[in-house]
């Protein structure tokens, strides 16, 4: 055989056993979907108790997988909701922020306007004046160092140079003192702003229309701030229901995780299940002699039987063509072997030669010692002449 046609008969060999190898999966396939339907089917009707129990186990596994799933997906649209509902809670509490922040620049906008009301018109009471009275303090003091201020700047104008840097500090520092005093005022502002706006009292005690204009705004804001903390505690209501359910799903520490956990469990219940199935319609096959009653049982496994007489042709085809191939191997195997023997019988003649030579060799060798021996005649007597 050539080296091209082995070639084609090893390529033939992994052909076909590429193909029983794929036979023999749709055969499993075909088990499996035997197993499967014959699950379905009423228990009574499997012809062996073994069958039944494995019909059972199948019902079983199957009923696990629905449950299953749906906690996967009930996790999954808890997480998604309490997402979007964190979106939301952050969005209010934001609008929620930016109204105090309003509010904290109106609570300031309330106590300037109110403390003009104040000023301007005759409001009597103790609790008035005591609201004001730190205010009143504070201006003052505000309109005394501004004036100072102004002073220092006039008796700066147009004098000696010394005068003038003398002057220039003191100005710089009352600037200084007028600036942290006015930062005061406004904080008194915001005080009283905040306690007017806190007390309807006081708010109906100053009614005047510019301070009613700016209060206004401020219970315009506070209207939307408590709808939107209304939102926000029904919103914190839903997050804390959802993650009561991720509690109970054992999910609220990482979802991946429960997850990832709850699908392993699926694959191991789909994987033995379909074990339990090619188990079923391995052994309702293997117990079926012929004259199935069952059409849709019967049509598959006549298809297992044919893939089956299938891959035995193919089968009975890769022993022809190992055959073909070890025979071959063997015709090499024999042929090197025949070499090796001729090899070796041409040593032996070889050796055989040499032998002969040798023999030869050692036999004339054996007769000169016989000559010598003849000529020197007995050891003894040759001593004894020597010392006589």
């Amino acid at each position: 055989m050539s080296p091209a046609e082995m070639q084609d008969y090893k390529r033939a060999i992994s052909e076909l056993q590429r193909d029983m190898e794929k036979d023999s999966a749709e055969v499993r396939l075909l088990l499996k979907k035997l197993g499967e339907y014959l699950s379905y089917q009423d228990t009574a009707t499997l012809p062996d108790p073994v069958m039944r129990e494995g019909s059972d186990r199948i019902r079983d596994l199957r009923r696990q997988l629905p449950e299953s799933r749906q906690q996967v997906k009930k996790i999954l649209q808890t997480v998604a909701g309490n997402e979007a509902t964190e979106r939301e809670i952050r969005s209010i509490k934001l609008q929620i922020n930016e109204l105090d922040k309003l509010n904290r620049e109106i609570y300031v906008s309330v106590g300037r306007v109110a403390y003009r009301v104040y000023t301007s018109l005759p409001v009597s009471g103790d609790q008035y004046e005591a609201l004001f009275a730190s205010l009143e303090k504070q201006e003052l003091g505000v309109s005394e160092l501004e004036e100072k201020l102004q002073a220092l700047q006039e008796e700066g104008k147009g004098g000696k140079f010394f005068k003038i840097f003398r002057e220039s500090g003191r100005s710089v520092y009352v600037k200084g003192l007028l600036s942290l005093r006015r930062k005061a005022v406004e904080k008194s502002y915001h005080e009283v702003g905040k306690r007017i706006c806190s007390s309807p009292e006081l708010k109906g005690e100053l009614e005047h229309p510019r301070l009613r204009e700016t209060l206004a705004a401020y219970e315009a804001n506070e209207r939307k701030s408590v709808t939107l903390q209304r939102e926000l505690e029904r919103l914190l209501s839903e997050q804390e229901k959802r993650w009561s359910e991720l509690k109970t799903l054992g999910a609220h520490r990482s979802h991946h995780k429960r997850v990832r956990e709850i699908e392993t469990e699926i694959q191991r219940i789909e994987a033995r299940m379909q074990d339990e199935c090619e188990a079923l319609g391995t052994l309702f096959r293997n117990q079926q002699s012929g004259g199935l009653q069952d059409s849709e049982a019967a049509s598959l496994i006549h298809q297992i039987q044919e893939i089956e007489g299938d891959s035995r042709k193919k089968k009975k085809r890769i022993e022809r063509l190992n055959a073909a191939v070890r025979i071959d191997g063997l015709h090499n195997q024999l042929g090197n072997l025949a070499d090796r023997v001729s090899r070796l019988e041409g040593e032996i003649e070889s050796r055989q030669t040499e032998i002969e030579t040798l023999r030869t060799q050692i036999s004339e060798g054996e007769k000169e010692i016989q000559r010598l021996q003849r000529i020197r005649g007995s050891k003894q007597s040759l001593l004894k002449e020597e010392r006589s």
